[in-house]
């Protein structure tokens, strides 16, 4: 049986770590709040301003503040409920404000944890002062004069400091990692929920489950990669997934990044060739100047959008331009579409049969890509140990093809633009196909070009 006050003393040394995390966590908070509500000021501001300089708007200023927190709302992924409909509908390019904010965020909480990464040296604490005998010497711990540091390198400058005697470099602990993060993660949720409820009206209601998961998830991603950057563990983090795992997921982020780089090439294409009718659809719609800036920011932020479609446009899946249409390369746009200017850049027209192969240039930069990424990471191996890792790279880039596809999609209103976006499962079906075809055509092909003499 314990001795009782050995017990009362594990006890109270328990509550003093728990009384300093909760302390960590609190004080990790006020940063990334202010972040986040610095996002939301923005957006504010720019709506403000071209509400104020649109002489024809009727709406008052707390009308243009709902729309700016609904704006703000649809950046994180919430789902906006109007008498008309829902809109359902992430704008790619707003979002990465809030995974901006997220990741300087928890650089700011990382870097400023480890740096002082030079700190002082230990002060040695008995915690179990006046315990008497043994059980006094058991509870003697090492406890840190300030929060996370570690014991000074031995005599002679090594470990870091510079060459400064009692001066060391501060060890990132797991804990303090993950405790930055869910920081991040809790003060922007926590506002955006707050925002989700202070906007509510009948106009539009915003969902807050919808609003919670996608300010979760988007939070989660800036934060865990500025933590790690900040605390200078990115790269060891990267280091510590697995070689059979590590090495696909590098292959299937290139061949991803290499299909993406290709749709926005052609979207950029299609910018130039149909300007005219672009900015004739922009003209009928008779915005004036304030009102022109706005419909062009709105286009801009869908811009990512587009990209994700022009890639499955180039797999062949196509994408949803309505409720009963799907554009593909045989078939074409719908004629009553969303009075959006940049929607004219849909095809009109199925595409002739040699252009295919104009088609057939995203999913051969990708299974490149994904055969140079694996060759790069695996000297040595043999050529069905490479094909092998091919496949696995092609399967993570048609997981990551299929997650942009569900994320570009969405649906506005009851109409013509109820339904939007390409379908999530064909898009993996036909990026693992095609690029896993292309990266095992180009890593044979690379083999036989090594082993010629």
């Amino acid at each position: 049986m314990a001795h009782p006050v050995a017990s009362r003393g594990a006890a109270a040394l328990r509550l003093t770590r728990l009384t300093r995390l909760a302390h960590a966590f609190g004080v990790a908070l006020p940063g990334p709040a202010v972040a986040c509500a610095a996002g939301l000021v923005a957006v504010q501001l720019l709506v403000l301003i071209v509400w104020g300089a649109d002489t024809r708007s009727s709406a008052g200023a707390g009308a243009a503040l709902r729309v700016g927190a609904d704006l703000w709302l649809l950046a994180h992924g919430a789902t906006l409920r109007l008498p008309d409909g829902d809109i359902r509908v992430l704008p790619l390019g707003l979002a990465a404000l809030p995974v901006l904010l997220a990741a300087s965020s928890g650089y700011r909480l990382a870097a400023t944890r480890a740096g002082g990464a030079m700190a002082r040296p230990l002060r040695e604490v008995n915690v179990a002062a006046g315990l008497p005998g043994r059980i006094g010497s058991r509870l003697r711990s090492r406890i840190p004069g300030q929060a996370g540091l570690v014991p000074p390198p031995p005599a002679g400058g090594g470990g870091g400091g510079g060459g400064q005697p009692g001066v060391t470099r501060r060890r990132v602990r797991p804990r303090r990692v993950l405790l930055d993060i869910a920081a991040v993660v809790f003060a922007q949720t926590a506002l955006v929920c707050v925002v989700c409820f202070a906007a509510s009206s009948p106009a539009a209601r915003p969902v807050p489950g919808s609003a919670a998961l996608g300010a979760a998830g988007l939070s989660a991603l800036g934060a865990t990669i500025g933590v790690l950057a900040g605390s200078r563990r990115l790269g060891a983090a990267w280091r510590r997934i697995p070689t059979m795992l590590r090495v696909p997921l590098a292959g299937g982020l290139a061949a991803t990044a290499a299909l993406v780089a290709v749709g926005a090439l052609g979207l950029c294409v299609l910018l130039v060739v149909r300007a005219g009718s672009v900015s004739g659809a922009a003209s009928g719609l008779d915005p004036g100047l304030v009102g022109g800036f706005g419909l062009f920011a709105i286009q801009l932020v869908l811009l990512p959008n587009l990209a994700v479609w022009a890639c499955c446009y180039a797999l062949g899946t196509g994408f949803a331009a309505g409720p009963t249409v799907t554009v593909t390369p045989t078939s074409a746009a719908p004629a009553t579409l969303p009075d959006l200017p940049v929607l004219r850049l849909l095809p009109s027209d199925a595409l002739p049969g040699w252009a295919w192969l104009v088609l057939a240039v995203a999913p051969l930069a990708a299974g490149t890509a994904l055969a140079l990424s694996v060759r790069r990471a695996t000297p040595g191996a043999t050529l069905v140990g490479r094909l092998g890792v091919v496949l696995a790279g092609a399967a993570a880039c048609a997981l990551l093809v299929g997650l942009l596809a569900a994320l570009s999609g969405g649906g506005i209103g009851t109409q013509a633009a109820a339904t939007f976006g390409p379908a999530p499962g064909w898009a993996i079906l036909a990026a693992l196909m095609e690029v896993g075809m292309a990266g095992a055509l180009v890593t044979s092909v690379a083999e036989l070009v090594h082993r010629r003499p």
